[in-house]
């Protein structure tokens, strides 16, 4: 089995990250998944194969780029990675916990994850706009703790924010994965409906998560989604540089700590 080094991965579902300019460390490296058919949106079960299949042949872990947030069902594969127990705190304006349709979808992955990870133990979902999806859960092991964006705007400093995720995550080591989306549009460019929250508090409470607990991995998307005629636009050239600043932000972040 291929022995992992800490590092960043970047994976190539679409082109929103190669315009990007980033200062990832020497221990980096590409994994295309470009090529496998069955990916927007939704995941069919022989794409998810393949993408399991590729991501096992990866050299590093720790940090891991997306792309578009159509992708975000790959943190799936990502945390059953996981051989401990652990928390999953996850920042993104949407619960992702929708039960259709029933391919893995950008949509329902963490209800998958719920049912479907062992050693998942607790669910934080930091700036979600509402718990509607959460009310169908039914029956599940782990915990959910839904810290939604009326919530977060009341909380007087980012301290306080960051506190209220660390109890909620509890003392297992932690899975991050951030959606760029629940970043007010100031800070952030996606094609989904933007949050509420600031870089600052983002980046704070990760600091905190940092400090506080052990990481077991992270992921990144939200990426403003570009073609080969947007990507050459004006508009869409802004929507990327933006986006290009908070990546690096929060790639800072997880770095020194």
């Amino acid at each position: 089995m291929l022995t992992r080094r800490p590092g960043v991965t970047v994976l190539h579902l679409d082109e929103s990250l190669a315009i990007q300019s980033l200062p990832f460390p020497p221990e980096h490296e590409v994994v295309r998944l470009d090529d496998i058919p069955g990916t927007h949106g939704m995941c069919d079960p022989f794409a998810a194969r393949a993408i399991e299949q590729r991501l096992a042949r990866r050299a590093f872990h720790g940090v891991t780029l997306i792309g578009s947030g159509t992708y975000h069902y790959v943190t799936y594969f990502l945390l059953r990675e996981c051989q401990e127990p652990f928390s999953l705190v996850l920042f993104d304006h949407h619960t992702d916990c929708a039960e259709e349709p029933p391919l893995l979808s950008c949509g329902n992955w963490v209800r998958r994850a719920l049912f479907r990870v062992p050693k998942l133990r607790r669910v934080v979902i930091v700036g979600a706009r509402d718990a509607g999806e959460l009310r169908h859960l039914g029956r599940r092991h782990p915990d959910v703790t839904l810290i939604d964006e009326t919530e977060i705007s009341s909380l007087p400093a980012p301290r306080r924010l960051a506190q209220r995720v660390l109890d909620a995550a509890g003392s297992h080591p932690v899975y991050v994965s951030i959606d760029k989306d629940v970043l007010h549009p100031a800070d952030a460019a996606t094609d989904w409906d933007g949050g509420t929250m600031r870089l600052r508090m983002l980046l704070y409470a990760l600091v905190a998560l940092r400090r506080r607990r052990r990481i077991l991995g992270v992921d990144l998307c939200g990426e403003w989604p570009v073609s080969p005629v947007g990507a050459v636009s004006a508009q869409s050239l802004r929507q990327v540089r933006k986006n290009e600043v908070a990546n690096r932000a929060i790639l800072l972040t997880l770095r020194s700590g």
